[in-house]
């Protein structure tokens, strides 16, 4: 891979990495060098690259590192490939197979409802980006887009009067997605007062493009320290809170999958343990034998 195409890729990779899947600074150093390494053992295209490629390179690794690094190795390539078919850089998955070892459980970090108030409500004291900001976070929250989701979409694809919009999902799937009344009329007066035509992107930054994964985590982490949030919050945080408070106040699991856009009911569940430990947590903190 030419040396200046592996440096773009790879800062693509690390900001999908951050905004997406809201991993740290460090884990996404480890996962490129780990990326990195497996690309030096091969001199064939990423293209050409199969099952067969990857699981020798597991195999050799095996005997000379822990578990723990070579799960993590397992991660990074199944993660790569998996950033390189949302981007249409790829047409298939040759990790998608590889099962690595659960070494601990993981449960997303999610907002209360009230600190997403606190977001939104900080949103709305900005100049001239207020609306844009305001629109953005209720988007992301009202509707539980990804952040791949929310920059893709166009103006032609939201139609606040009814409250729907429409995006494209992973793997080319179309859905369409409730906003919410509080979403649609923050899009509504955004595009009041910033009109753009039909095929124009909704969200643009001030060069008129479409906003990166970056740019709009960069925003979302501003506001998210200026509402006194210290913990580290990306814009994946508001599609998991807009999952967990749905679950937390009665819908059912399945209408929660089809929102998302999961292809399995197992992915949608992990809200449900999300939703248990809540509940161990009050029962701990108020129960007099807790």
């Amino acid at each position: 891979m030419d040396d200046a195409k592996a440096a773009e890729l790879f800062a693509e990779y690390g900001d999908y990495c951050a905004s997406e899947r809201g991993l740290s600074k460090l884990t996404i150093q480890a996962y490129t060098r780990d990326i990195r390494e497996f690309f030096q053992t091969l001199d064939i295209p990423a293209a050409d690259i199969g099952e067969k490629h990857i699981t020798a390179f597991l195999r050799k690794k095996r005997s000379a590192v822990s578990a723990r690094t070579l799960a993590r190795k397992i991660c990074a390539l199944r993660s790569f490939w998996k950033f390189l078919v949302e981007d249409g850089l790829a047409q298939r998955n040759p990790a998608s197979a590889l099962r690595s070892p659960r070494l601990e459980s993981y449960l997303p970090d999610v907002l209360s409802i009230d600190e997403v108030e606190q977001v939104i409500n900080r949103a709305a004291r900005g100049r001239k980006t207020s609306l844009r900001n305001v629109a953005m976070v209720e988007v992301l929250y009202g509707s539980g887009l990804r952040i791949s989701e929310l920059i893709s979409l166009r103006v032609k694809d939201v139609n606040p009067e009814v409250g729907f919009l429409k995006c494209l999902g992973k793997r080319g799937k179309e859905r369409i997605v409730p906003m919410g009344d509080k979403a649609s009329s923050a899009v509504k007066a955004f595009l009041l007062a910033a009109p753009a035509g039909e095929g124009d992107y909704l969200f643009r930054n001030p060069s008129g493009a479409p906003f990166s994964r970056m740019g709009v985590w960069k925003i979302i982490k501003k506001l998210c320290a200026a509402s006194g949030i210290t913990r580290r919050i990306t814009p994946h945080t508001f599609r998991h809170s807009f999952a967990t408070h749905l679950l937390q106040n009665g819908a059912d699991l399945r209408v929660i999958q089809e929102l998302l856009g999961h292809a399995q009911i197992s992915t949608t569940q992990i809200y449900t343990h999300i939703s248990t430990k809540r509940l161990r947590r009050i029962h701990r903190q108020f129960h007099p034998r807790g």
